[in-house]
């Protein structure tokens, strides 16, 4: 039997990182980063109570309406009732969090808008440096910083 070899790439040394992001905005770059995985774990959150906000409120409905038995129909929908106030004070939280920390993104993207426009390398002469900067954003985690918002 012979041997496959596959080389994998590391992810702690990447050269086009190195090339493509200046060393004064690195931890600017870091910070946005961890809080946009934040961002988009919070909008995850947020569907996944949407979601259950509605099942109970149906389930909660349709209790009523299926159940032949009135004891059993009056005490599942008190307690569909209950899960449903329960999951929406849940959503409503969540929702506060997703809203603060979609603030604290924008605040950071606008800011690394403002460092693409004004001063974003150190050369003297015309470059490409924003652009391959907006280019790696855009492959590398999908992105982008062509318009003026996220």
């Amino acid at each position: 039997m012979g041997v496959f070899v596959q080389q994998v790439s590391s992810n702690s040394w990447n050269p086009v990182e190195s090339h493509s992001v200046p060393s004064h905005l690195r931890g600017l770059l870091q910070e946005f980063l961890s809080r946009y995985r934040e961002l988009q774990s919070a909008r995850h959150r947020e569907v996944a109570w949407v979601m259950a906000v509605i099942s109970l409120g149906f389930f909660c409905l349709g209790s009523v309406m299926f159940t032949p038995v009135v004891e059993v129909s009056s005490l599942l929908s008190i307690l569909l009732l209950v899960g449903f106030f329960l999951a929406l004070k849940q959503y409503l939280k969540v929702r506060r969090l997703a809203e603060h920390v979609y603030i604290n993104v924008h605040i950071l993207y606008h800011h690394l808008l403002g460092k693409l426009e004004v001063g974003f390398c150190e050369h003297e002469f015309p470059c490409q440096c924003t652009e391959n900067f907006r280019k790696y954003m855009w492959n590398r985690y999908g992105i982008s910083f062509y318009g003026n918002s996220i």
